[in-house]
């Protein structure tokens, strides 16, 4: 025979009763109660590692859009940053051409200069994530290094046009008497002493006796004294082969030797040397070739630095 077991149930001040249960019994009921503890426990484990699971998920589905929105973002500037340096390419081109300067080779444009600078693949991202961030990687670098080529090509393009400002400053172009008529223009004419056709290597400027007469372009003073039928005289060497020479002068302001700048007063209209009135005789010398300083005068302004 089974062992039984004898419960006694008390109230809170007289005895209520008692159950006598087998011990087979009792042991069942135990058993049925810890299945169903146990059962619960793993039941509430199981709810709350699917619970976990979904906030996961749903966590990484905003991340997810989160990082493909700011992708979609980050293709957008490289976009707008892509046709802004095609513009650029577009005037660098144009602006080398007009320098004379070689045009960068379309194949070198579009490779940049630099190495790469690609990041380490992240191990938490999907395949295809990882592809399409290291592509917007490449095209980054290869952005930088059409801005480095473009930056590089600017300073080469401004000494270029420091060089060509250099000269445009030496060459002679303004009128030397602002405001004054051409009264003999260059080429053969009479000449009005010996009435005979003699070749005139310069232009006469009409121009009232102490009018200022201006350096055609910078230059350093050569010669300022008396030269025979020039009456008095200022020759400037402008460099790269160009002189200019001003002559019948009344008075002269500057001194060999002395470095000028285009529009700055050097003397003033005469009518010393070989001169019937009061005029200035001007001369553009090229290469020891003297030439028609008409060539070589804007007269719509006066441009002085």
């Amino acid at each position: 025979m089974s062992q039984r077991f004898t419960i006694i149930i008390l109230g809170r001040n007289n005895f209520l009763g008692s159950i006598s249960v087998s011990g087979r019994l009792l042991i069942s009921i135990f058993i049925f109660f810890g299945i169903i503890t146990l059962s619960s426990i793993i039941l509430f484990i199981h709810n709350t590692r699917v619970s976990i699971s979904e906030i996961k998920q749903n966590i990484a589905e905003e991340q997810h859009r989160d990082l493909s929105k700011r992708i979609e973002e980050l293709k957008n500037r490289i976009t707008a940053l892509r046709r802004a340096l095609s513009d650029q390419i577009t005037i660098d081109n144009k602006q080398r051409n007009f320098l004379q300067l070689a045009s960068i080779h379309p194949d070198i444009w579009s490779m940049g200069i630099g190495g790469s600078n690609l990041p380490k693949r992240s191990t938490n991202l999907s395949i295809y994530n990882a592809k399409l961030i290291e592509s917007l990687y490449e095209s980054i670098d290869v952005l930088k290094g059409q801005a480095k080529l473009r930056e590089k090509s600017i300073c080469e393009l401004e000494n270029k046009i420091s060089q060509n400002f250099d000269l445009w400053r030496h060459i002679p172009s303004i009128n030397p008497v602002p405001g004054a008529e051409i009264s003999s223009g260059f080429g053969y004419r009479v000449d009005p002493f010996e009435k005979d056709v003699r070749m005139h290597e310069g232009v006469d400027f009409s121009a009232s006796r102490g009018t200022p007469v201006y350096a055609t372009g910078d230059g350093i003073v050569v010669f300022a004294d008396w030269n025979m039928g020039y009456g008095y005289v200022v020759d400037i060497d402008h460099g790269y082969g160009f002189v200019t020479r001003y002559a019948h002068l009344s008075k002269i302001l500057v001194k060999e030797g002395e470095t000028v700048k285009r529009g700055q007063i050097i003397a003033r209209v005469g009518g010393t040397g070989r001169a019937i009135c009061p005029h200035l005789h001007y001369e553009v010398i090229v290469a020891g070739i003297k030439v028609n300083p008409i060539n070589y005068i804007d007269f719509r302004d006066i441009i002085i630095d």
